[in-house]
Parts: structure tokens; sequence; C-alpha cells
């Protein structure tokens, strides 16, 4: 069965915020925000809470890297016809901090949609002062396995 590129990003955002399983991805609980299917771009929302902080108070960057990840790498899922793969590459520069209570946004969207590499970028804001916080740029590998 073929879905459509807006089934499987309800999907994806159902699988990230599980509460049967207990993972990273899922600890992230991500909300869509807006989704555009003619520019292949999608914007999810991930709230900052007090465990994600670094010793300074300030949201790890790994936690930065995570959400980041996470947005580029759903688009070659939904736009692959829910073929999943690996990110092979990602490129990160952290630009400001952002604090516990806030919210990153993520905006991201596809450079290149191969048959078996796909490319993304993506800026992440604070929700509460608008200051861009990272930007990013991936790849990933597109598998033959459906999410079927």
């Amino acid at each position: 069965m073929k879905h459509t590129p807006q089934e499987l990003l309800n999907s994806f955002i159902e699988n990230r915020n599980r509460t049967d399983v207990d993972t990273l991805n899922t600890k992230m609980t991500p909300r869509l925000i807006a989704f555009d299917e003619q520019k292949q771009s999608v914007k999810l929302g991930f709230p900052i809470r007090e465990w994600q902080l670094n010793p300074l108070n300030n949201i790890h960057g790994g936690i930065i890297a995570t959400a980041a990840d996470s947005t580029m790498g759903c688009l070659p899922y939904i736009f692959s016809e829910g073929h999943d793969g690996p990110t092979i590459q990602m490129s990160l520069n952290y630009v400001a901090p952002a604090a516990a209570g806030d919210e990153l946004i993520v905006e991201a969207a596809v450079d290149h949609l191969g048959h078996r590499i796909s490319q993304t970028h993506c800026t992440v804001y604070s929700r509460d002062t608008g200051r861009v916080v990272a930007t990013a740029h991936a790849s990933f590998l597109v598998s033959g396995k459906s999410a079927d």
C-alpha cells in the first residue's frame, strides 16, 4: 500500500511520541508546526527540558544535533515512500544557546532526493528569542526497506 508524504510524516511524528518506548528519540517529543509538500520542507518543535541541559544550563549540543538529525531525517523517509535509511554524514554549526522552557524550532528542507542518497539542510531557532541556535546539513542513505 502506497502512503502519501503527509501520512508518512504523521506516522513519523506518532512514532517519535510513543510513551511505551524509552529512547532518546521518543524523549524528544517533537510536534509538527508546518509541512510543505511542494517545497519538500517541514518545521518541527522540540521542547527543551531540564534533563537536556549542559553544566552551563543551556541545551546540550547533542540534543540540538538529535533534533536537527531527526527533522532532516524524516524528509528522505516521507519523500521516498517510507524507505528509511541512516544518516551517513552530518555537519552542524552551533550559533547561540537556548534554555530550559524554550522550544527548538527546526526548519528542514530537501536539497537532493536521490535513489540511493538524499541531502538535506536545516536551521534551528529558539522559539522564545527567534535567534538562530544552529545550522546543519546532512546526507542519508535511502535503503530499500519500506515502512510497510
